[in-house]
């Protein structure tokens, strides 16, 4: 595919030589200029879709965490202005939007551009070093994936760019390196797909598995060279020969929905009619190995043959009556509703029942997260003009995932703050009307009366969804009800959120701005740090351009914890992975992180906080608190 056109910008002789001879090798058209007045003009006069330039390219007068790096004086297609003003960062010219890379010595010396400036430090970097980060720049354009704050990868979220629609940008730039999920990795030579990974499973197996990802943080890191690359982690031969076409259609044809849980049992069932059966090869296989592996987990990993080939021939032999599968059913149902922003896959996992809020956008109404993902919400958010509203699920919602439990399992279902929303009003007042219909479900084998408890969990988003989590946790290490009501309000105010918004006018809008509403209409380029106290958003400071926000974020966290003991951490975002992905990097290196999760915000949050917010939830767990709430597997 054609490369962007590059104008590289800088004084010094050697080093853009270096540059311009580097990315000419990988197939870019670089237009040198020997320095900034002459760089101005080939800005303004050429359709160069990326400036890489010293420091001191920003305009004259330029406002630091400003909208623009340019002057006044900017063309109407952002191709830049008169002679002696830099090109507007962030702007279309004729070859699509422009981007703007400043050089600099140190780190710090970056602190104060505007966000859409990218900015990388070369004091100490080789020659070729600089062309690699340049590069991974470049290759961030192409593929529709922003580089990490260092140029060293590439950072986006599967929620935003599904898995195979990424591979396929990653082929069309001819990209050579790995694609990494925390379940694992794939491998590319010139966009091509030659190895992965996932768990125990390998080659096309893996791929399989990890198609069927649709929501968590993804890196592509990109190799220095397009050489011999050790294949995955484990280096060897080539371990996938088919080209994308065939890997995608066999992906496709991979997927089994409604998959039994992973620690479910599996048990044959060898009856009188067990040898009238004709059984397929891949049922045999299948048959040979569930004594053995007790579980569907373990059943899936330790076969030869693709996740979706395996659970399709244990479905048959379900369906023949010759095998047994049983799903894992905790004593309490722990359900939440979607503004908990888990990732689904997570709470599925967990056996978390999510209830969808609404989200109205002029007469069409959506089920958050169920038929509106975080990608659509966001196009619609931002291509109007209509502008979304929120409802709490209807009372029905409530009613009929309770009638699902409560034969067999008590309920304890936690909701966001009743000051954001109604949501947990709605569940309560359903809670009391159909209790004793709900009670006369439980037949008396069961042996205790139903028990269910309906909890306002004072937060939002991940503050929330951490506490739905632990209660899921708990529920599934055994824990009854009561015990875990009363765990989920000792914890209830330990619960940290902090977060940033890139602008106050979403939470306005929606109502819930509550005592953050002192912040409206401050200085241009202030960016708002908010939090939630008491069940509402509240100001909690300020800082001049979202670069200084995050460290900011963690001064404050380290204030409320002791960063020598081990927190849970949760990073949300809104169609702002970088932004995620440099928070998380701040949490790891100044706190004891037990664990650390990474998701995108889903579209009731959104509609509130807006695009480009990143916040954080973080719990510092009790001595006694960890093993309950640690991931399932890690303590047991």
């Amino acid at each position: 595919m054609p490369r962007p056109a590059v104008l590289v910008v800088d004084p010094e002789a050697s080093r853009r030589r270096e540059l311009s001879r580097g990315l000419t090798s990988l197939g870019y058209e670089v237009i040198p200029a020997v320095d900034e007045l002459q760089g101005r003009r080939f800005a303004a006069e050429l359709a160069t879709a990326v400036v890489v330039a010293p420091l001191g390219f920003m305009a004259p007068g330029a406002e630091p965490g400003g909208a623009s790096a340019a002057g006044e004086g900017s063309s109407p297609d952002g191709a830049g202005g008169a002679a002696g003003e830099a090109p507007a960062a962030g702007t279309s010219g004729a070859n699509g939007r422009r981007t703007l890379l400043l050089l600099g010595e140190r780190e710090e010396q970056g602190q104060d551009l505007p966000e859409e400036v990218s900015y990388l430090a070369t004091g100490g970097l080789a020659p070729g070093e600089l062309v690699r980060r340049v590069h991974v720049l470049l290759l961030g354009r192409e593929v529709g994936v922003e580089a990490d704050s260092q140029l060293e990868s590439l950072v986006g979220d599967l929620a935003l760019l599904p898995f195979l629609e990424l591979l396929r940008a990653l082929q069309r730039a001819e990209v050579s390196g790995r694609l990494v999920h925390a379940a694992g990795e794939v491998t590319l030579i010139g966009g091509q797909v030659v190895a992965a990974v996932a768990g125990a499973a390998r080659g096309l197996k893996a791929f399989c598995r990890l198609s069927h990802l649709d929501s968590g943080p993804v890196r592509v890191v990109p190799a220095a060279a397009d050489d011999e690359l050790a294949l995955g982690r484990g280096g060897g031969e080539r371990e996938i020969l088919e080209d994308m076409k065939t890997l995608i259609i066999r992906a496709l044809e991979d997927r089994v929905h409604d998959a039994p849980d992973p620690r479910a049992t599996v048990r044959l069932e060898i009856g009188a009619g067990f040898f009238e059966h004709s059984f397929t090869a891949r049922q045999k296989e299948v048959l040979a190995a569930i004594p053995a592996a007790g579980t569907v987990g373990r059943l899936v990993d330790g076969l030869p043959a693709t996740d979706g080939e395996v659970l399709r021939a244990l479905a048959e032999l379900a369906a023949m009556g010759v095998a047994v599968v049983e799903e894992p059913e905790a004593a309490v149902r722990v359900v939440t509703d979607s503004t908990s922003d888990l990732p689904a896959d997570l709470a599925r996992a967990h056996g978390l029942h999510v209830v969808p809020l609404l989200v109205i956008f002029g007469d069409r109404i959506f089920h958050d997260g169920i038929d509106l993902g975080a990608r659509e919400f966001y196009e619609r958010l931002e291509a109007g003009p209509v502008s979304p509203r929120t409802n709490p699920p209807p009372r029905g919602d409530f009613l009929k995932v309770w009638r699902e439990s409560a034969a067999r399992q008590d309920i304890f279902s936690i909701h966001l703050s009743e000051k954001l929303s109604q949501t947990v009003v709605n569940a309560r007042a359903v809670a009391e009307e159909a209790r004793p219909a709900l009670a006369a479900m439980r037949p008396a084998t069961v042996g205790r009366p139903l028990g269910i408890e309906v909890a306002d969990s004072d937060s939002i988003s991940l503050g929330l969804g951490l506490q739905a989590l632990f209660a899921a946790r708990m529920a599934r290490r055994g824990l009854e009800l009561e015990a875990i009501r009363g765990h989920i309000a000792a914890m209830r105010g330990r619960m940290h959120v902090l977060f940033v918004v890139d602008t106050l006018d979403y939470l306005a809008r929606g109502g819930r701005i509550g005592k953050a509403r002192a912040l409206l209409g401050k200085v241009l380029g202030v960016k708002p740090i908010l939090g939630v106290a008491d069940g509402e958003v509240v100001a909690v400071d300020r800082v001049r351009g979202g670069r200084a926000a995050h460290p900011r974020l963690i001064e404050l966290f380290a204030r409320r914890v002791d960063p020598q003991r081990p927190v849970v951490a949760a990073v949300g975002h809104s169609k702002a992975p970088i932004w995620a992905d440099r928070l998380r990097a701040l949490l790891e290196e100044r706190f004891v992180t037990a664990e650390l999760l990474v998701t995108e915000i889903g579209p009731v949050v959104g509609t509130h906080a807006g695009p480009g917010t990143v916040g954080a939830a973080l719990f510092q767990p009790t001595a006694e608190e960890l093993p309950l709430i640690s991931p399932l597997g890690q303590i047991e």
